[in-house]
């Protein structure tokens, strides 16, 4: 049989209930009204809602056995269990994960976990290690003024503490004519040290000089080819303390090489830094902080050399203020090599002159060509057995030869465009060297 219409609403009202509403009552929708406070026309449809849209309720365990009022009337959410006095204040603390707000906490002022509200709305209760899922089970009345107040503030962490402290030091924050690139560019640096006030020195710690990372290029003016935006180089064989009495690159550090030689790959040439390279930052080493983004810390030398410091939960700070007595500054121009993806970067922020980084892009390339042309002259070769009529084991070992040939010959044959590149590099670091020490000893005369 169908149901009846009276039937049917005391099904519907019975669905309300337990979905945590009330039943509809059988009425004659009234007439649309028009005004923002007027409430909507009764439609006869039935609408589930969660426990998170329940303003204020008891709620229970699905056994029974822990039972309480969740007020949410008010600006703060109170609770009170069922056989206790106290009504204690609690505060909505955001549960975020990747990004994503997946529900509240809702903490007693000392900082426990009471409850939690999903985004779906479910609640449920802590209680020691265990958690219990919560549901309506019967309206209740707004609670009175909470007995346990105080809205829990989260202790701030050495992270929080370290950029507190040190952001209000940012030279960026007080200088709008300077930008995040500039930090990199030495003629800017040039006049920021001009009215850099001495309030705004810092000097480097021991865990500073420790976690420093020289990185002379900003890399916030955006990506370009061959540069990543870092200054992290791959280890050599070789050792910095053995090679610093040859000169060359080897005496900034660094060696040009191939990497890795494979027969029709494209071969580009490649910075890599020596065993030993690069030594810490000397403790004390005075500057500014160019700028603070977020947890790191932009520094600039007062020779010039930009570093990035990462402030870390440690509870040492990585600066401290001041730039101390100049009997104790260490030497200057402690770090100096670069590579081509530096270069790069330096020209994508206007650091440098257009036609510095176009020449010096021009040598990697000729490198890279040298390869190509090796490889293709090989390919031919190949392409001329693979056409023979020799049997298939004859073939194979001719290609092998040919291919290993090709690797022998490439990185000597282009031996000469390698040593071109690296001798345009010197030249670059020792005149970005000459720079340097001239912004040094304007600063040593400024802050005297």
């Amino acid at each position: 049989m169908r149901p009846t219409s009276t039937a049917l609403m005391v099904m519907l009202g019975a669905c309300a209930v337990a979905c945590g509403g009330k039943a509809p009552e059988a009425k004659e929708p009234s007439a649309p009204q028009s005004g923002a406070n007027d409430k909507a026309p009764a439609d006869g449809v039935v609408r589930p809602i969660t426990q998170g849209q329940l303003q204020v309720a008891h709620f229970a365990s699905g056994d029974g056995t822990i039972g309480l009022v969740l007020d949410r009337t008010g600006k703060t959410p109170k609770v009170q269990i069922d056989g206790e006095k106290e009504i204690t204040e609690l505060t909505m603390v955001e549960d975020v994960f990747a990004g994503q707000r997946r529900g509240f906490y809702l903490k007693s002022p000392d900082g426990k976990n009471v409850l939690y509200l999903s985004t779906g709305g479910s609640l449920k209760i802590f209680r020691g290690r265990d958690s219990f899922a919560l549901s309506s089970d019967a309206p209740a009345k707004p609670l009175p003024a909470a007995t346990v107040t105080g809205q829990w503030v989260a202790a701030k962490s050495e992270w929080d503490k370290h950029v507190e402290a040190l952001t209000p030091l940012s030279f960026l924050a007080k200088s709008s004519q300077f930008t995040s690139e500039d930090s990199g560019n030495l003629a800017k640096v040039s006049e920021a040290i001009a009215v850099v006030t001495p309030d705004l020195l810092v000097r480097v710690t021991e865990r500073g000089a420790k976690d420093a990372r020289w990185n002379p290029a900003s890399p916030y003016v955006g990506n370009t080819e061959h540069a990543a935006g870092s200054f992290g180089l791959n280890p050599s064989n070789n050792a910095w303390a053995d090679a610093k009495a040859k000169g060359g690159l080897a005496k900034w550090g660094g060696e040009l090489d191939h990497d890795g030689v494979q027969f029709n790959r494209p071969t580009r040439s490649r910075m890599f830094a020596l065993k030993g390279w690069a030594p810490p930052l000397a403790v004390g080493t005075p500057g500014f902080i160019w700028e603070m983004r977020g947890g790191t810390v932009v520094f600039v030398t007062l020779d010039g050399g930009r570093y990035q410091i990462s402030v870390g939960n440690d509870p040492s700070p990585v600066l401290e203020k001041g730039a101390g007595p100049q009997s104790g500054w260490p030497a200057p121009l402690q770090h100096a090599l670069v590579d081509m993806g530096t270069v790069r970067m330096f020209a994508k922020g206007k650091a440098i002159p257009e036609n510095v980084a176009k020449e010096i892009d021009t040598l990697d390339d000729a490198y890279f060509d040298c390869f190509n042309k090796v490889w293709k002259s090989a390919k031919e070769e190949r392409d001329k057995i693979e056409a023979s009529a020799l049997s298939a084991n004859e073939k194979w070992g001719k290609l092998s030869g040919v291919e290993k040939s090709a690797e022998l010959k490439a990185p000597k044959q282009c031996a000469p465009d390698l040593k071109k590149l690296e001798t345009r590099l010197i030249s670059f670091i020792e005149a970005r060297n000459v720079e340097r020490t001239a912004i040094y000893d304007k600063a040593k005369s400024r802050f005297k």
